[in-house]
């Protein structure tokens, strides 16, 4: 999951799907529907309606056939309106100088993320991504120790020149001995992903020749411990005519390093010695420590809840790997991390701020140090960290204890507990010592090393890297991460809480300069999420100074539907109790508006990919709250996104309307569905990745066309603009430049629509 581009640091929440991270080739073609260098003119897309009926209830769709992005039809209307929006965003006064000021201030902080650390204590080998000023996408690098010499080990920009065609280092994983890193590679944003094995020596750096493609699920790939073999998902081989089940059907394959990919074996998966799965499950596997037992983990599309199997790894290479059941989705269990052959799994069963429990995973039914009564499986489970009034977030496993993130009230602690050498005599739970109310953003640990790393950083403080020692717990500043450049002390950040509809408070966070003064017409942008139980965490983003140092406010509501307080507030916004996501939203706005903070003529909303589904109904079911809505690569058509390559892995997130309940469901949080003829909306500008595999690009053309011929207001002041970027997708892969140049017309389209006279179009003249 997420993934932080500009565009989604602004909604300030992990890329939607992110669970499900599918891949596959790209919605619209690359090459055919590119931009000409003949500025297209706009078009009046056609109306042909086709109407459903679902358990009684009949629904029109004017716009069904804009689901062929190749249709000519479509296409003229893309770039119609592509062309339209960026004249129209690029004639605003003050966005050139607003351009000129993100890009600067996203050259003050070198960006130092997604930390894996391997090798030993005595000799750690950390992987990293850096983006330092003048680059615009992020490398890959390699040191040996905290202060080692960098080395480069990846640059995106050099390997597109190579290959004539923009790519993008999605994801890498590292090799537990350091030797090796696979690398993740996609072109324009598509995430049709393949491997790559690069061997990192102690002075050569060299691409191995290995190319595996049709990697599905970017966090499906494990390493064995002994770092000379690697288990993948794999998509099945495209199938003419069922590119809509590219995504279905996957299977986890093993590959021995130094050995052809054409001798990959199967290992886990649908029909694999008796294991029955469903066609949108994602099987990964892993080994532990001692090399001894294969652990199967089984996605049921994005559903939190897992499953887990066994088997010996005596079996591999053989056709009939012994597979066992011991977890599955009734047992609630949404992850899980091995120490020798135990699993400690974070389970919500009754236990909805969740718990952890410790479960042998030896196929045997138990292990040398395990009580004779241990028996493998979840019904044997013991709980070592109960249910409370926090809640756990997260697990980690390294050499010396179990690290587990807690957050209480969306503020992050951390404790850890202490293994014994009887894995199953319990140990003691300590809290760790960290600075105040900031976010842990990534928690780093290694089986093979003691202590961890952890990134930490809040809305107003820049990322820093600290190390929590093995026995005293002590945190030490390391450095990682160079010091940010953006100074963000005249920045104050509150948290405060709004009254939902339903009399349910709901977390508001905000953040403005100390200076500015509340006048109740403050420039607001308000961000939501809500769903998959993804909390939205505090993220500090350079770009934004350039929004508060014009009196503005950032704002997050906290809404039903993500994880703040457990799986109660995810299925608070889930399915049938989805409305109570966008009423939170629209809660936490009137909330600013009665507070004094602003009001409806300078508050403006936006979110992403499912916060489409958030900002998409606030806009419909409250049009005179806002001066300006802004969906991005958003779910608009609630309808129609289970028809697509990625809809079947969301069912148990949003449902389906193959039955009554989840029809019912979907048609309420469809905003295309819930736009009125003649009724006034504020200005909309819809923001989409052309390339997108997990939102269609579809869905923002669909809603542009309903909201342009239904809008009462819709003019060159009040405008409905579709911004679509062809070398891009869902986030995944976009470049600095490319994130600048989205929070440059967002900031620069709600300060036009707020009345800010930098950002004003000069009167024609009569």
């Amino acid at each position: 999951m997420l993934v932080q581009t500009a565009l989604l640091q602004i909604v300030a929440g992990p890329i939607a799907f992110a669970q499900s991270a599918a891949t596959g080739t790209p919605a619209v073609a690359l090459s055919s529907n590119q931009p000409s260098d003949v500025t297209p003119g706009r078009v009046v897309p056609p109306v042909r309606p086709v109407t459903e009926t679902f358990f009684g209830t009949a629904v029109t769709d004017n716009y069904r056939y804009m689901e062929d992005t190749r249709n000519p039809d479509v296409v003229a209307f893309m770039r119609g309106e592509s062309a339209h929006a960026r004249q129209v965003l690029d004639s605003i006064p003050g966005r050139a100088a607003m351009q000129r000021r993100i890009d600067d201030l996203s050259q003050g902080l070198t960006s130092v993320s997604g930390v894996q650390i391997t090798g030993s204590d005595t000799r750690p080998r950390l992987y990293y991504y850096k983006l330092a000023p003048g680059m615009s996408n992020r490398a890959l690098y390699v040191r040996d120790g905290f202060t080692g010499t960098e080395r480069r080990v990846f640059d995106v920009a050099a390997a597109s020149a190579r290959a004539g065609a923009r790519l993008s280092l999605d994801y890498f994983i590292a090799s537990p001995d350091g030797r090796y890193v696979l690398l993740g590679v996609a072109a324009g944003g598509s995430e049709d992903t393949s491997l790559r094995l690069v061997e990192v020596g102690a002075v050569q750096i060299r691409e191995t020749g290995l190319v595996i493609d049709r990697i599905g699920f970017a966090d499906e790939t494990f390493w064995a411990p002994d770092s000379k073999s690697f288990f993948y998902n794999r998509l099945p081989p495209p199938v003419a005519g069922a590119a809509k089940n590219r995504y279905l059907n996957s299977q986890a394959f093993r590959h021995v390093v130094g050995r052809p990919a054409t001798r990959d074996e199967l290992v886990f998966g649908n029909g694999v010695s008796g294991v029955r799965l469903a066609d949108i499950d994602i099987p990964s596997v892993r080994i532990t420590a001692d090399g001894r037992n294969l652990v199967g983990r089984v996605e049921h599309g994005d559903a939190r809840e897992i499953s887990l199997y066994v088997a010996s790894a005596g079996d591999l290479g053989s056709p009939n790997i012994q597979w066992r059941r011991v977890v599955q989705p009734a047992d609630e269990v949404t992850s899980f991390v091995l120490h020798n052959n135990v699993a400690y799994l974070l389970t919500k069963k009754n236990a909805p701020r969740y718990k952890v429990v410790r479960m042998s995973v030896s196929p045997g039914g138990g292990i040398a140090a395990a009580p004779a009564s241990t028996t493998v499986g979840f019904a044997g489970a013991t709980t070592i960290v109960p249910h409370g009034d926090t809640v756990l977030a997260q697990i980690a496993v390294a050499r010396d204890a179990l690290y587990i993130r807690e957050m209480v009230g969306g503020v992050d602690r951390l404790q850890r507990l202490n293994f014994s050498n009887n894995v199953f005599s319990g140990g003691k739970l300590e809290f760790v010592r960290l600075e105040f109310d900031l976010a842990i953003r990534q928690l780093i640990t290694s089986p093979s090393r003691s202590g961890a790393l952890l990134r930490l950083e809040s809305w107003t403080s820049a990322p820093h890297y600290v190390t929590v020692a093995e026995r005293s717990g002590n945190i030490t500043p390391v450095p990682l991460h160079p010091r940010s450049n953006v100074d963000f002390s005249d920045i104050v950040e509150l948290r405060l809480k709004a009254t939902a509809k339903d009399g349910v408070i709901v977390p508001v966070s905000l953040v403005y300069r100390k200076s500015t003064m509340l006048h109740g017409n403050n420039p607001t942008l308000l961000r939501g999420y809500g769903a998959y139980g993804i909390v939205q965490l505090p993220s500090f983003v350079p770009t934004n100074l350039a929004w508060l140092e014009r009196g503005g406010i950032l704002a997050t509501c906290h809404v039903r539907g993500g994880g703040e307080f457990g799986e109660a507030w995810h299925r608070g916004g889930q399915k049938a109790t989805k409305p109570n996501t966008w009423r939170d939203m629209i809660a936490c706005a009137e909330f600013l508006i009665t507070q004094g903070f602003t009001s409806p003529a300078h508050l403006g909303i936006q979110g992403g990919s499912a916060g489409g589904i958030t900002v998409g109904r606030a806009l419909t079911e409250r049009p005179d709250l806002f001066a300006a809505v802004v969906p991005a690569v958003g779910v608009l058509d609630a309808l129609r996104m289970e028809f697509t390559p990625n809809g079947p892995p969301n069912i148990p997130e949003f449902g389906t309307v193959k039955n009554e309940e989840g029809f019912k469901g979907l048609l309420a949080m469809s905003a295309m569905h819930h736009v009125k003829e003649g009724t006034r909306y504020p200005a909309v500008l819809l923001m989409h990745g052309v390339n997108d595999p997990r939102v269609e690009v579809w869905q923002s053309a669909k809603m542009a066309a309903r909201l342009n011929a239904a809008n009462a207001s819709v003019s060159d002041a009040k405008p409905v603009l579709l911004r679509l970027d062809y070398d891009a997708g869902h986030g995944v892969g976009s470049s600095r430049n490319q994130r600048n140049a989205e929070t440059a017309d967002v900031f620069s389209f709600l300060l036009w629509q707020f009345g800010d006279p930098a950002f004003q179009p000069m009167p024609t003249a009569r």
